[in-house]
């Protein structure tokens, strides 16, 4: 079978779970019993480190696992699951727009046991004291998220599960618990199966080792491990589903805790084969992936600036806001297209400046630069009409038009359009635009369109790039065409680690998503030893970075970081001030007050803890339900 037929036939595969439950002193048992079997499997099949330390240390936290679900549910059997944090070395937000993504796996993971109910309660424990235990109807709480009513502004809509979750995300519960993310796929399986009996499960989170609110999503590591539990204590009741069913299942499940965003987080985190970068195919109508190998001789370091987003509080906003820049954006190229089909089938497609004149009278604002082929070859607009469909469609060989012409189309683009300019071009009123597309913070704010394909233009060139590089690398190592050592392989090196630069830029001038630490930390990284490039990961606004490093350079890097950034205070007074701001302005007992003062302990908890804030990861296996040898 060619390697085409193969990746064809492993998308149509059904999805399926491994494993057998057992008691949890026989996992403990086999954890702990030294044998190299086991080592072996957690070092080639799951974590991609074969160092005896550290294996130790992932044995003891799996065992401890194991011994706290024990202590609540007793002897019944019980599942040993592990999700690890997904890194965006690499491209970001392109899921969200029907583009190719590409992103890994960490070594940091959750850990999860898991014994299946027979009746319909979730109950949930972690050995994080940060997330209190609960125990939850899901009956009920399916039942108050449907039922909620469906009027004002969200009559004039479909009540569909993207529409509910809108304006009814998370009813009845508080936004930022963490228990909203576990029931996210329940509530999503039931929304398709109203009625269903669905089982729940025992459910105990263990030690997490993938950082915390700090842009690698153990958010979404969450809804995965969720998911793979409800799959455990349903399967037999639950459809044959697809592999690429359960990816678009699984994104579309997070929006219930009131962030839109696309299927590769969790793509990523339940597909990943171990040391391996994944190129998922979000463009394409059936989610495919392709496994890609990393150039050699790089070292990924994921450091933590320490300044974290909290997504479900205020980077809410600003994550859903960067969605509505995409979605309005990609409205108005839709308005554009229909406009100039129509005027050529009018016959008023000819002659200089027809193609301004539609923008003027769509828009209010003519085109800043000339297009030439787009206004001279009225016939590209067959091909645009035919291939486009999100902003992740801006790349030639998707769109199916040169490069130059993509740019040409961009620039149609308003620079920013406000909810009030927005709402005339829609033909709607300006709180429509606000609820659809997220309200901008300031008066004067709006959504910075042409910005936005620009960005999403920028990320898809790269990204063939990078594909191209490492295929291309890989291929002649294995032909024996070059050495690893040889400086043209060294080239394929710098050429990655410039792209990721490219990448970041892209992220905090058009996509405006970095913010001062981010890019402090990436200053300060630059001038270390063995750089090759760096950007932010995950959504921006904080959290970590990844840094391309040389491998014989990394720990280096990670000696260096912690002198010159970690270990120097004032690199936090800016964080400290808007930590003490938010806790001074907000009322006491709201979840703005309360959150400020618990980062400001996080980040002084982890300055005394500098070591674990930096380190080389390994780019492990995706989720799955842990099958230990029996040593």
């Amino acid at each position: 079978m060619s390697k085409g037929a193969q990746s064809k036939a492993a998308e149509s595969a059904a999805f399926a779970l491994a494993g057998e439950p057992l008691p949890a002193q026989e996992i403990i048992r086999r954890l702990e019993s030294g044998a190299t079997s086991v080592d072996d499997y957690l070092a080639n099949e799951i974590y991609v480190n074969s160092d005896p330390a550290y294996l130790a240390r992932q044995r003891r936290r799996l065992a401890e696992t194991a011994r706290i679900h024990a202590e609540r549910v007793g002897e019944r059997p019980m599942y040993l699951l592990r999700a690890p944090g997904r890194l965006n070395a690499f491209l970001e937000y392109l899921d969200m727009c029907a583009g190719d993504h590409m992103s890994t796996t960490i070594d940091g993971d959750i850990p999860v046991a898991v014994s299946p109910r027979t009746d319909g309660v979730l109950s949930v424990a972690n050995a994080n004291s940060l997330f209190p235990a609960e125990e939850l109807c899901l009956a009920a709480e399916f039942d108050r998220f449907a039922s909620a009513p469906w009027s004002g502004k969200a009559a004039e809509h479909a009540d569909n599960w993207d529409n509910r979750t809108l304006f009814h995300p998370h009813e009845g519960r508080k936004q930022g618990n963490w228990l909203n993310y576990v029931l996210a796929p329940y509530m999503r399986v039931l929304w398709d199966r109203p009625g269903f009996a669905i089982r729940g499960a025992d459910i105990t989170f263990g030690r997490a080792t993938v950082p915390f609110r700090a842009g690698t999503s153990s958010s979404s590591a969450v809804v995965v491990l969720s998911f793979l539990a409800m799959y455990l204590a349903n399967r037999d009741q639950l459809p044959q589903w697809e592999v690429h069913e359960v990816c678009r299942l699984l994104g579309e499940a997070e929006w219930y805790v009131g962030t839109h965003g696309g299927a590769n987080d969790q793509m990523t985190i339940l597909r990943n084969p171990a040391n391996s970068v994944l190129y998922n195919r979000h463009s394409q109508p059936r989610l495919a992936s392709t496994p890609l190998p990393f150039v050699r001789g790089v070292h990924v370091v994921l450091a933590n600036s320490l300044w974290e987003v909290n997504k479900t509080l205020g980077g809410n906003q600003s994550f859903n806001m960067r969605k509505g820049w995409m979605q309005l954006g990609d409205e108005l190229l839709k308005l554009l297209i229909a406009d100039v089909r129509a005027a050529r089938q009018a016959g008023a497609a000819a002659g200089d400046g027809w193609l301004a004149k539609i923008v003027q009278e769509r828009f209010g604002q003519a085109p800043s630069v000339a297009t030439p082929l787009l206004e001279r070859a009225p016939e590209i607009w067959n091909t645009i009409e035919h291939n486009y469909c999100k902003f992740g469609s801006l790349c030639e060989d998707l769109l199916g038009i040169p490069d130059a012409a993509i740019i040409e189309l961009i620039m149609l683009l308003p620079v920013k359009v406000t909810p009030k300019e927005a709402a005339r071009i829609l033909g709607t009123d300006t709180e429509t635009v606000k609820k659809l597309y997220t309200q901008p913070r300031r008066d004067i704010g709006g959504y910075h369109v042409r910005t936005t394909a620009r960005f999403f233009h920028r990320e898809n060139q790269i990204g063939r790039s990078l594909e191209s590089i490492f295929t291309e690398a890989e291929r002649r190592v294995q032909a024996g065409e070059l050495s690893t050592d040889s400086e043209e392989y060294d080239s394929y090196r710098i050429r990655v680690g410039q792209m990721v630069d490219e990448l970041q830029d892209a992220l905090s001038f058009d996509f405006r998503v970095s913010n001062p630490q981010i890019d402090l930390l990436l200053t300060i990284a630059r001038r270390g030893p063995g750089y090759l490039g760096g950007k932010l990961t995950g959504a921006g606004k904080g959290g970590c970075v990844s840094l391309l490093v040389r491998e014989s350079r990394s720990a280096e890097m990670c000696e260096y970081l912690d002198r010159e950034y970690y270990g120097r205070s004032e690199r936090f007074e800016v964080y400290r001030q808007v930590l003490a701001d938010e806790r001074r302005f907000s009322q006491k007992g709201t979840p703005d007050h309360g959150s400020a003062i618990e980062r400001l302990a996080i980040l002084e908890s982890a300055l005394a803890n500098i070591a674990e804030q930096r380190r080389v990861v390994t780019f492990s296996r995706g989720a799955c339900v842990l099958e230990l040898p029996k040593g």
